[in-house]
């Protein structure tokens, strides 16, 4: 089974939530002979009062147990994890699994080892893959953020200092000219910079019209899906869209300095070659 993990927030109810989803199964969902949709829920105060009231320590707790509940249903072989809704107070699973199988009963015999926990679950036939596919599928914008999430992950297993300002580089693309020039109007009021816009024809037959901006700022997470969102919204106002961001490394002092003896070491080794 292909996997593609990937967290994002959400509103629902006009409560923030996290997404934690594998992805990679929009490509082949619905998977015939799994249309028993299993969501088990987990009251996050019973975690917190065995934790001491520690944040922390119940999050811990749950993820382990998720770890386990995924092994036993992986080693089984006839459910799916599909991905987890997280809130304040609450942990919500969700598993599809084989029509035949008498789930509640082997739920509550996995459940028998975590005695502590207070949850309890619904079986809801699902066969087309409805709620995955339309409720917890993650929108275009979701998408964005997923995308910012994981490079602003990979520059910082490389050493990046995200709190450091720089120059981020974003392009939206259009249809045509007058759209892109009105969106240029409305960006110039909110502190973007026009780099230059261009026509582009090999890459977006339909929106060849590319609008390159610049603007200062952080790389942390809420910071770039903010901006994201301004301009992914803005965009679609005006009839474009939002396709990405780009910048250069800032490398704290640690990374740094592996970075720089790094390359001393290879230029000493090139010499005696």
């Amino acid at each position: 089974m292909e996997e593609d993990w990937n967290l994002f927030e959400r509103i629902r109810d006009r409560e923030q939530v996290l997404v934690f989803m594998n992805t990679a199964l929009k490509m082949k969902a619905p998977f015939i002979g799994y249309g028993q949709r299993i969501t088990i829920v987990f009251n996050m105060y019973s975690l917190w009062d065995i934790s001491g009231s520690s944040t922390q320590k119940a999050q811990q707790l749950f993820y382990e147990l998720e770890d386990k509940l995924i092994s036993r249903m992986k080693h089984r072989g006839d459910a799916i994890y599909a991905g987890r809704i997280s809130s304040h107070n609450k942990m919500e699973m969700y598993f599809y699994a084989q029509d035949d199988g008498d789930w509640e009963a082997e739920l509550k015999r996995i459940m028998a080892d975590f005695p502590s926990f207070r949850y309890y679950f619904v079986m809801t036939a699902d066969q087309d893959w409805s709620f995955y596919l339309d409720e917890m599928a993650p929108s275009p914008l979701e998408e964005q953020w997923m995308r910012n999430a994981k490079i602003a992950y990979a520059l910082k297993r490389r050493g990046d200092n995200l709190a450091i300002a720089r120059e981020v580089q974003h392009w939206l693309h259009f249809p045509d000219s007058a759209r892109m020039n009105e969106m240029k109007s409305k960006v110039g009021k909110l502190g973007y910079i026009v780099i230059v816009p261009e026509v582009e024809t090999t890459r977006k037959v339909d929106e060849p019209y590319v609008l390159h901006l610049s603007k200062l700022h952080t790389l942390d997470v809420p910071t770039v899906n903010a901006i994201t969102k301004e301009l992914f919204v803005l965009a679609s106002e005006t009839g474009g869209t939002y396709d990405g961001w780009g910048t250069r490394l800032i490398l704290k002092f640690p990374a740094k300095l592996r970075a720089y003896l790094r390359r001393n070491i290879q230029r000493i080794f090139s010499i005696f070659k």
